[in-house]
């Protein structure tokens, strides 16, 4: 379901899938720094389709505060060693549809397997109205659609928290035998 990137070949594949997604949708490219993990998403085939990246959440961050007040929301400050900001989400446009309860179970595992209980991130509003409508996401936008780095953006707090300890709440989340496989692939 899900590769962290540990490889030269690893990242030329995520390097590719975000990068086509990004120019796809007008957005800047732009490769951070501090980043915990790139992880690659993939489907029942084992092929590479998707891309997600986790970087440390920093509240400081003059850039996400020119965006969102996520500095200010009680949730964070009280657990900030639980929160991480989740960037580069992608799935290429022939994978769409059904794979992206794939990808939102990869960012659940993820979150369980190191403790997360919020993830910050600017989405795309599209997708962000299909997290909230469709997958029934627990989220909260802390602010309107923005105009950022070529896009609109609606910056908003998922509570991966919730949906990791009440799994059996959300049909889209893959089956726990995957939680197995996923730990093999580790």
């Amino acid at each position: 379901m899900y590769t962290v990137v540990s490889s030269t070949a690893q990242l030329a594949h995520y390097n590719r899938i975000w990068s086509e997604v990004w120019k796809e949708k007008g957005f800047e490219l732009e490769v951070e720094n501090e980043v915990m993990d790139k992880l690659l998403v993939s489907n029942e085939h084992d092929e590479f389709i998707g891309t997600f990246e986790v970087k440390p959440y920093q509240p400081d961050k003059v850039e996400l505060r020119e965006v969102a007040t996520f500095h200010l929301q009680q949730e964070l400050i009280s657990s900030i060693e639980k929160v991480a900001e989740v960037d580069k989400v992608a799935l290429l446009p022939k994978h769409r549809g059904n794979n992206i309860s794939r990808l939102l179970s990869a960012m659940v595992y993820y979150a369980d397997r190191h403790l997360l209980d919020y993830y910050v991130c600017l989405l795309e509003p599209v997708f962000a109205r299909a997290l909230r409508i469709s997958f029934k996401v627990p989220m909260r936008k802390i602010g309107g659609r923005t105009p950022y780095k070529g896009d609109d953006v609606v910056p908003t707090i998922i509570d991966v928290g919730r949906i990791r300890r009440n799994k059996h709440e959300y049909p889209w989340v893959l089956p726990t035998t995957q939680e197995a496989l996923l730990e093999s692939s580790l």
